[in-house]
């Protein structure tokens, strides 16, 4: 008995031993597999994300047309950006456009969310409805909206007239083009569907229909009325969602470029300019590429750090 114990401690290592080899060799292939899935898509990242973004960073010290071999200026650009008043009027005026869409259009959109959460019939097409406007090109509408505010024969200027009203020469009124450019992004969203009602509306409706309903109902079985229940119910409960929605808008706005290139070209006199559509201009107008590429990194931090805020906020909350 003695013998056949000592044979079988003996021969107790040698079964476990290929057996960790066994697992080892298997999570090595499994490791294999998973970088061969991943290298794809890692290489189409790094080729049209990583690489573009270090050499927009890299060209923001340089002065260069996209001809000649660019010029080293260091920080010559990110000064000019303080130091001329155009560029401090694009980022007033972008940041104008975001804030007044934000005010107009995130309640707007959370009451429209309220109405296509009730149950009655039909509610699909109500949603579909709201959401139209988008997923219909931006370009397209913008040109639609141009017709509409023509100084010679748009339809607002024909109504106007049928009126016996002024007209409005809207192209050369800074605060009416305002007003249009206000209007285009809250209808239809700009830079992002997500700064509009529409988009802004789907955040918001996906966020009320994950509510317990018991809530609700426990509130109205303590007496309390639509008011008190979404004062003390609904806005809790859309806290985090909120802040994703004023996030999400500000990145969408300060990325809006659709409404003023092709409705106000950034008039009159750049009052409805703002700073995407310059770099366009910076770049592709006036090869300026130092210049446009300088204006998108500082865009690019502004809105991070916007972002990291946003998220401190909501751990902050949970």
């Amino acid at each position: 008995m003695n013998s056949l114990s000592s044979q079988a401690a003996r021969l107790v290592p040698k079964i476990k031993l290929p057996g960790r080899e066994r697992r080892y060799a298997l999570r090595r292939r499994q490791a294999i597999e998973a970088w061969l899935i991943l290298t794809p898509v890692l290489l189409y990242y790094g080729l049209f994300a990583v690489v573009p973004v270090i050499a927009n960073v890299g060209a923001s010290f340089t002065r260069w047309n996209g001809i000649t071999p660019p010029e080293w200026v260091g920080l010559e650009n990110y000064v000019q950006l303080f130091k001329k008043p155009l560029y401090r009027q694009l980022f007033l005026n972008t940041a104008f456009f975001t804030a007044a869409t934000m005010v107009i259009g995130i309640p707007l959109g959370l009451f429209a969310a309220i109405l296509l959460n009730q149950k009655v019939r039909g509610m699909g097409i109500y949603r579909t409805l709201w959401y139209v406007p988008a997923v219909t090109s931006a370009a397209i509408m913008s040109q639609v909206t141009r017709l509409f505010i023509s100084p010679y024969n748009g339809a607002i200027n024909m109504i106007l007239r049928a009126l016996g009203q002024p007209e409005v020469i809207w192209t050369i009124n800074p605060e009416a083009m305002r007003a249009v450019i206000i209007a285009f992004s809250v209808w239809r969203g700009s830079g992002s569907i997500w700064l509009g009602i529409p988009g802004v509306m789907i955040l918001y409706l996906a966020a009320l229909q994950g509510i317990p309903q018991e809530l609700y109902e426990a509130a109205m079985v303590d007496g309390a009325n639509a008011v008190a229940r979404f004062r003390y119910i609904t806005l809790p409960m859309l806290r985090h969602m909120t802040i994703f929605v004023v996030v999400t808008a500000i990145i969408g706005g300060f990325q809006m470029l659709e409404p003023v290139m092709l409705i106000t070209e950034g008039g009159p006199f750049n009052q409805t300019n703002v700073i995407v559509n310059q770099i366009y201009n910076d770049a592709l107008r006036n090869f300026n590429f130092g210049m446009a590429t300088s204006s998108a990194t500082l865009l690019a931090v502004l809105l991070m750090g916007a972002s990291v805020v946003a998220l401190r906020m909501m751990r902050q909350g949970e």
